[in-house]
């Protein structure tokens, strides 16, 4: 018990200050990890840790074909999770359906951390933390840092005359049309590639019209097809390309209009972040 206390003080205190150090002379024994989606999963598999428990969604994961399955990531099974006597929980922060079982799992005594990953930065601070407590610093080097590097040298590219594009970034699926802000991971790359986001954080814009995007008017619209995908562009063409506006965009005219790959830019990308700048960067600036 002793050692897991120290365990959930350590992730605390990795994950609130930032840039906080690994150190070297500090381990853990967690040896019955449960994760609460195939992202997270997948971060600590990375990080050199086994897992005992995960959700639907993460069976096709190298080295998690043999785990147990403990519910969709939606809906998280309690029973299924304890059978497993996890001592580490991995949750999303993102899901109030993975809060709840936080709680459960809390009050029970049993260790949990909370994972929200909306930047390379945010992979880099959970990762720090994991490789901590598997004592895997050379995957920390292999998986986080050498991947900043690319990152690095990808954005240094750039070319000045690129800074000051402008981009609308548009989850679509069948039943929704939604603008993402900075907040999301994938906008984050696009700004880190010198582009401008029309629609900034403090909007209260959700859905969008194809009217408004033309009052917009960005130069390069990236699209992320949620669901299923045939559905999903369905109802893209319905609600933007049919419309009168739609050929008169500049992004239209000048043909960078870009369905993205879900693996770099729905999902989180973790060991192919640098996959996804480099994605990114060829289409603004190679295409």
């Amino acid at each position: 018990m002793l050692k897991r206390i120290i365990a959930s003080l350590l992730a605390i205190a990795l994950l609130v200050i930032p840039g906080c150090a690994v150190t070297d002379d500090v381990s853990s024994s967690y040896n019955s990890v449960v994760a609460l989606s195939k992202s997270i999963g997948d971060m600590w598999l990375l990080a050199g840790g086994t897992l005992k428990g995960i959700t639907e969604d993460g069976l096709e994961l190298e080295g998690a074909s043999d785990v147990a399955v403990v519910g969709t990531v939606t809906q998280p099974n309690l029973e299924a999770i304890l059978e497993l006597e996890p001592d580490l929980v991995l949750v999303s922060a993102e899901l109030s359906s993975h809060a709840e079982i936080k709680a459960e799992l809390d009050n029970l005594g049993i260790d949990t951390i909370a994972v929200a990953v909306n930047s390379f930065d945010d992979y880099d601070s959970y990762m720090k933390t994991f490789a901590e407590f598997t004592g895997r610093a050379d995957l920390y080097e292999l998986n986080v840092t050498s991947i900043r590097n690319s990152i690095d040298e990808i954005i240094s590219l750039v070319p000045s005359a690129g800074e000051g594009l402008t981009y609308l970034a548009i989850r679509v699926s069948a039943t929704k049309n939604k603008v993402l802000k900075n907040d999301y991971f994938a906008c984050g790359i696009f700004n880190d590639l010198g582009l401008n986001n029309v629609v900034t954080d403090n909007s209260e814009l959700d859905e969008i019209s194809a009217e408004w995007i033309a009052g917009a008017d960005p130069d390069i619209i990236f699209v992320v097809l949620h669901g299923q995908e045939d559905e999903a562009m369905d109802s893209f063409t319905q609600a933007f390309e049919s419309s009168a506006f739609w050929g008169e965009l500049t992004a239209v005219s000048e043909g960078r209009v870009f369905v993205l790959p879900k693996d770099y830019f729905q999902y989180k990308p973790n060991a192919l972040w640098a996959d996804a700048y480099q994605y990114a960067y060829d289409l603004i600036y190679e295409g």
